[in-house]
Order: C-alpha cells, then sequence, then structure tokens
C-alpha cells in the first residue's frame, strides 16, 4: 500500500530558525548512529522494545537507513533526518507512516478501528538525548505546520509508546488529544494516537 496514491510531489525538506529536517540519505549513517548510541535508553522506550541493543554496529545502522530510505522510495513511508539549523548537529528522525498495517499487531474494538481509519497517516519522531524541552515545543510547532501546509494528508496522528509521559505531555500542551489507545496482542506493549 502507498502513502502516495495521487502520485503527488513528496515535500523532501523543512527549514525553520531552529531546525533543518531534510530526507534521509545513507550518507547520514555516522552522524545517525552516534546519535542513536548515545539516546539508546530513550530509543527503548521511543521503539517499545530492546532496540538498539549495546552490540547495535554502524553497518546495522545503515541496513535501517536504506529500509527507510527503500520505503520513502516506494512511497510506503516517509523518513527523515533532524539537524540543527546550521545541520552541524544530528538531532534526530523523524517517520510518517500509515495507520492501518500498524492496527494488526494491535487490540482494537470495531469504533476504535473506525476512528482511526479516519486517519490518512501517523507521525513519530525521536530526539537525542539532550536536546531540551524549548525545542521539542517548537519542533513539534513546526512539524505540524508544515504537516497541514506542505503534505496533502487530510488528518494526521501524532504517536507515542507506553513509557513516553513526557513527550505525551508535550503533544498535550501543543493542544494534541489522545484519539486511541492499541495494546499489542502479544504482549504488554501499548501505541497511542494523538489528533
Amino acid at each position: 500500500m502507498t502513502l502516495n496514491p495521487a502520485q503527488l510531489p513528496v515535500p523532501t525538506k523543512c527549514v525553520t530558525p531552529h531546525f533543518v529536517l531534510r530526507r534521509q540519505q545513507l550518507t547520514d549513517n555516522p552522524v545517525d548512529y552516534d546519535a542513536v548510541m548515545a539516546s539508546r535508553e530513550e530509543l527503548r522506550i521511543w521503539s517499545d522494545s530492546a532496540w538498539p541493543e549495546d552490540t547495535f554496529t554502524l553497518e546495522e545502522n545503515v541496513e535501517d537507513l536504506a529500509m527507510h530510505i527503500g520505503e520513502h522510495d516506494r512511497d510506503e513511508a516517509y523518513g527523515f533526518s533532524i539537524f540543527s539549523a546550521d545541520e552541524a548537529e544530528f538531532l534526530g528522525s523523524l517517520y510518517v507512516n500509515r495507520v492501518a498495517p500498524f492496527i494488526d499487531h494491535y487490540r482494537a474494538d470495531p469504533q476504535t478501528v473506525e476512528q482511526l481509519n479516519q486517519v490518512d497517516a501517523r507521525v513519530e519522531y525521536w530526539l537525542r538525548r539532550g536536546v531540551d524541552h524549548a525545542f521539542e515545543v517548537a519542533f513539534l510547532a513546526a512539524i505540524r505546520a508544515w504537516m497541514s501546509q506542505a503534505w496533502w494528508f487530510s488528518r494526521v496522528a501524532f504517536g507515542s509508546r507506553r513509557g513516553m509521559h513526557e513527550q505525551r505531555g508535550r503533544y498535550e500542551a501543543a493542544g494534541l488529544t489522545e484519539l486511541a489507545q492499541l495494546v499489542a496482542k502479544e504482549g504488554e506493549r501499548r501505541f497511542l494516537f494523538h489528533t
């Protein structure tokens, strides 16, 4: 399935006074990997898994990047690298994904499924350890504006997982409300959608 059935031009960049977000590239691998490993405890909460393991390698990271770039090329999902405004520091990653296949891995009642079927895409991002609260507030506001102005989606949901209490607090402060909470079919993993 595609996120872009009408084959519209896909935004490749978002430039603000606070950050530059651009399409992921394989050449990002060294700085991406450095941020991943420096933020691995936070990313385990973000992914609600053991990823990235302490033994995660630069080569495994480039494989992940190649996978995301391939999804981007096929319009299945879109991956972006986040840099400081001067592009000197790698700050994290942002992903735009479909909602429907995600639901298959979680328990959801018919009403929740119907609500989520009204969402065109889900947005998730992670920011490296040390990025401050004020930056994330400005980042979230800019991304919400970018999604509504530069993209074709009529309704976007921002995602979070069970341990991401601080990010959910920032969502609420930005005016987002919880639309749905899914529980994994196996285990206690949870995923929340905010609109």
